[in-house]
């Protein structure tokens, strides 16, 4: 059975959600903090717990509608949650066992769970279809009697009328007939009385990781050994020591080589799941050891080791990212490869891992978990947002009363902070692609940007010099962010740094120089292809080249002659005018129209532009 969507209605700061579309692999549900994530895990959790829970009206309603609601009959038997499901081949095998062939009409089928702990099916069934099934199996006799009978009532009446006759009917035949109705349930009012059961049996087991139930770094061993567990670290404990089929007789044992040798086949069983998906260190490597206490009590300790110093220490002082994912590990652990389908809820996953481990732990999510089973998690990390598959995410917002919290698959969220994840996942993502090759080209702005290109395309259509198609350019928003975008970059991609004469923040360029981050016969400055000393990309163009971009773009007409002396354009443009503008509306006019230069501009950009590509990389 596969779940489709769900709804959650009065539950928490949930007056209704609407109807939650799930992807059949994983889906991702965000939203900012308080929004209800949380909440609509908890009741879809509720709908079939891995672990017992009980439900609390006082609790889990929501507050500002208690009171009223109170007056209403039957408050403990509305639904908090409504699951939409697809009957699978299992189940539908289970009831074709029970009641025969064509039973299901709509293999589509609601699953409520209401206060009261109750669970109430919708399934479209064909009762008719059920009678006739059970008909056609009993003695022919018998069944000339029943044919024409069309629903339970009818069947139980005419069944319990048959009397025994000399020359037809015997008393094996309608005993027989009896038992095929009571063997299959009809003798019941509804033909749902007899599919809930074994619906119910199919139901998704729904499991839910949380931080409350991390491990402890010391665990008392009864504890572990005690069947009894709910969703709190004892039982993660136990599931963990299960995944490596721990003897925990062995393990209790206080026979020294017995016990040592049962600890190693754990630590070593461990330590290859674990390390399977945690690269953040992949030097450290599991101990378990047993420890008894002053009162008789004896303990099991976790504890990591670093192969690199031999130093270990226990689990609880480890980093909480790799706490959490050893943890989860674990806990799932009891509940991976059954038959049984799993709904696997993750509430904020991997928020304390470091960017890169979040984005191992999606690998995690779908590679191991989601080919058999069902994913759903909730984040307002931009690493755990999958940019290529969009189609996962739901925002979740909380309206305030009197609608709550609601959540759709639309990624049109009134409150922008709700969509801040997104957005910082998508420029993440837009910039890894950008640092893809070995030839980037660090500009201050998109000014630079775009005279870069210009002029490049300019200089090729008159078979002079360009920049080469190789290059990347990459505005870093900034000169004073240029250094911080080198370092970003890494040495390990080709960066090439095209700064103005007087750029701020160059002292942090020459210390990244120094320690090799840059090497210095990329760093470029626009005096180098100036006669003056102090120069801005603008310069590059002659006076009138510039004058003639600037005041189309700002429909003047300013002459050289009208500027006040100096070594760098727009500095003079500002000084006569008397005000700053804006740099990128000459450039972005340069786009719009083709545009002629004189032979001092060309000259100067394909200067540049030779000084340049002599710098890529081989």
């Amino acid at each position: 059975m596969k779940i489709i969507e769900f709804q959650v209605r009065n539950f928490r700061n949930i007056v209704d959600s609407n109807l939650i579309s799930l992807e059949s692999d994983v889906t991702c549900l965000v939203g900012k903090n308080e929004s209800g994530k949380s909440a609509l895990l908890e009741a879809l959790y509720l709908l079939n717990p891995s672990y017992h829970e009980d439900f609390n009206i006082n609790e889990q309603y929501p507050r500002w509608l208690l009171t009223q609601d109170r007056r209403s009959d039957g408050i403990s038997e509305r639904a908090l949650v409504t699951a939409n499901l697809q009957l699978e081949k299992p189940e539908l095998a289970a009831i074709e066992e029970v009641l025969g062939p064509k039973i299901i009409i709509d293999e589509k089928v609601t699953a409520s769970r209401h206060y009261n702990g109750g669970i109430l099916w919708g399934i479209e069934c064909d009762e008719n279809a059920a009678i006739q099934n059970a008909i056609r199996d009993m003695p022919a006799v018998v069944a000339k009697h029943l044919g024409t009978c069309t629903n339970l009532q009818e069947l139980r009446d005419s069944l319990t009328s048959l009397e025994v006759s000399d020359n037809e009917l015997s008393s094996d035949d309608i005993e027989a007939a009896t038992s095929i109705v009571e063997d299959r349930g009809l003798d019941t009012d509804s033909i749902h009385q007899i599919l809930e059961p074994i619906l119910t049996e199919h139901l998704p087991l729904v499991f839910r990781f949380t931080q409350y139930q991390t491990l402890p770094g010391r665990i008392e061993l009864a504890e572990v050994m005690n069947d009894n567990l709910s969703s709190d670290p004892s039982a993660t404990a136990r599931s963990l020591m299960s995944r490596v089929d721990a003897d925990f007789t062995s393990l209790a044992t206080e026979n020294y080589e017995l016990r040592r040798s049962e600890m190693e086949a754990v630590a070593i069983g461990l330590t290859q799941e674990v390390f399977e998906y945690w690269k953040q260190n992949p030097d450290l490597e599991v101990l378990i050891d047993t420890d008894k206490a002053e009162n008789g009590q004896k303990y099991i300790e976790i504890r990591l080791r670093d192969r690199r110093t031999g130093f270990s220490n226990n689990f609880s002082q480890r980093s909480s990212g790799f706490q959490w994912f050893f943890s989860f590990l674990a806990a799932f652990s009891e509940f991976e490869g059954r038959d049984k389908q799993t709904i696997v809820l993750l509430d904020e996953p991997a928020l304390t891992l470091h960017g890169r481990a979040q984005a191992d732990f999606i690998r995690f999510i779908n590679e191991r978990l989601a080919p058999s089973n069902t994913v759903v998690y909730t984040t307002h990390s931009p690493f755990m947002v999958e940019i290529s598959a969009l189609n996962r995410v739901r925002i979740v917002e909380d309206k305030g009363p009197p609608n709550g919290s609601v959540t759709s698959d639309a990624v049109l969220a009134s409150d922008p902070d709700s969509l801040f994840p997104l957005q910082a996942a998508l420029g993440y993502d837009i910039a890894q692609n950008l640092f893809i090759g070995p030839d980037n080209l660090v500009v201050e702005g998109i000014s630079e940007l775009v005279y870069l290109n210009s002029m490049s395309s300019i200089l090729a259509s008159i078979d002079r010099t360009r920049l080469d198609e190789r290059w990347r350019i990459l505005p870093a928003g900034g000169a004073t962010n240029i250094p911080t975008f080198v370092a970003l970059i890494g040495p390990h991609l080709g960066a090439t740094v095209l700064a103005d004469s007087n750029a701020k923040g160059m002292q942090r360029i020459d210390g990244m120089i120094k320690n090799n981050l840059l090497s210095k016969s990329r760093l470029i400055f626009v005096n180098e292809v100036l006669s003056g000393k102090n120069g801005d990309i603008e310069d590059i163009f002659s006076t009138e080249d510039y004058l003639a971009l600037y005041n189309a773009a700002f429909d003047q007409d300013i002459k050289s002659s009208d500027l006040p002396p100096g070594d760098r354009i727009v500095k003079r443009i500002e000084s006569r005018i008397e005000k700053e503008f804006d740099h990128y509306l000459p450039a972005q006019y340069m786009t719009r129209a083709d545009h002629s230069f004189s032979e001092e501009t060309v000259m100067r950009f394909e200067k540049l532009f030779t000084r340049i590509n002599a710098t890529l990389s081989d």
